[in-house]
């Protein structure tokens, strides 16, 4: 049986690696907004966090995750929708 976690628990693990320097890995379904599209699934190696937006700046700022590629391109933000997250450190995530 596969590992599992809870998504706030995930959330929390990654907050502590990044403030320690170190990456994680995670996987997310893509989901855009605005556009309503996605672009499937997503597979991060090397995540590692960034400074969350305020609401002010960013719609619904407090239901995404702001992080960085490592592995793809350290320079650009990204961000994904919390719920979205289907795995951190190949642990399966539940709500």
């Amino acid at each position: 049986m596969q590992e599992e976690i809870h998504l706030y628990e995930a959330i929390r693990l990654m907050r502590k690696l990044s403030r320690e320097g170190k990456t994680f890995s995670f996987i997310h379904s893509t989901y855009n907004r605005d556009y309503v599209s996605t672009d499937g699934i997503r597979q991060v190696k090397n995540a590692i966090l960034r400074p969350a937006a305020k609401n002010d700046d960013v719609a619904h700022a407090d239901f995404k995750l702001f992080y960085k590629d490592m592995d793809l391109d350290k320079n650009k933000n990204r961000n994904c929708w919390q719920h979205l997250i289907m795995y951190f450190n190949d642990k399966k995530i539940f709500l």
